[in-house]
């Protein structure tokens, strides 16, 4: 599962922190998540492509965009970490600090929810090894700086990414592969979001846009509902 190597890679990326501590060239993970930010955008085309009703794909990721931004899906999510700051007291060398902030750096985000989803219906592990690699990397300065706490992320996302990965492989049967495919190319488009953003070509609210998941699903069976009906 997708989720296990994203583990181990938060795992691996964490003790070599510790290991460098503050000797770690910056450059060299800039580098790298430049790379990885690289074959986000490249994964989340070949994704976007495999949809087949663009028409539909394109009016669930505006509407899904509206009511994201309505909601401020990004805004409540960006203050999240405020919040535990305020509300825990954390110190700058507190262990708990790296824990809190790197659990949701690798939870709180986009590509652990279509990575999750694509790797429970279709097997597809693309995105969370994409993923596992990014954190795996990240993990290295933060590990360094703030120490043990950040290894400990790493059962938040195996609770988490597991628990949907689980989710969207016991719905499965309510997914026919036209279905997939729509839903993949929604994710693709999320996906390229998320790519953009790591290269810091442009800022991408790509949390706004996570309610275009549910709203092709809705969409696709209200075409189908309204053909049945047309042709019964």
């Amino acid at each position: 599962m997708g989720t296990m190597i994203n583990v181990i890679a938060i795992l691996t990326g964490g003790a070599l922190g510790l290991l460098f501590r503050r000797g770690f060239p910056e450059r060299i993970a800039k580098t790298a998540l430049q790379v990885m930010g690289l074959f986000t955008f490249v994964i989340g085309v070949s994704m976007a492509l495999q949809g087949e009703e663009l028409i539909m794909v394109l009016i669930s990721l505006a509407l899904g965009a509206i009511l994201g931004e309505w909601i401020d899906i990004e805004g409540h999510l960006d203050g999240l970490g405020s919040w535990l700051e305020r509300r825990l007291n954390l110190t700058e060398e507190s262990p708990a600090r790296g824990f809190i902030y790197t659990s949701l750096l690798f939870c709180v985000g986009s590509m652990a929810i279509v990575g999750s989803i694509t790797d429970g219906l279709k097997g597809d592990r693309s995105i969370l090894v994409t993923k596992a690699v990014m954190d795996g990397i990240i993990s290295i300065p933060f590990a360094a700086n703030m120490g043990i706490g950040v290894l400990g992320s790493a059962v938040p996302v195996l609770l988490y990414q597991g628990g949907l990965t689980l989710l969207a492989w016991k719905l499965q049967s309510l997914f026919t592969p036209s279905l997939v495919k729509e839903l993949t190319a929604v994710g693709g488009v999320i996906v390229m979001g998320i790519g953009v953003n790591i290269l810091g070509l442009q800022r991408v609210k790509v949390g706004n846009l996570i309610p275009a998941l549910l709203l092709i699903i809705l969409a696709f069976y209200l075409k189908s509902l309204v053909a049945l009906l047309y042709h019964g």
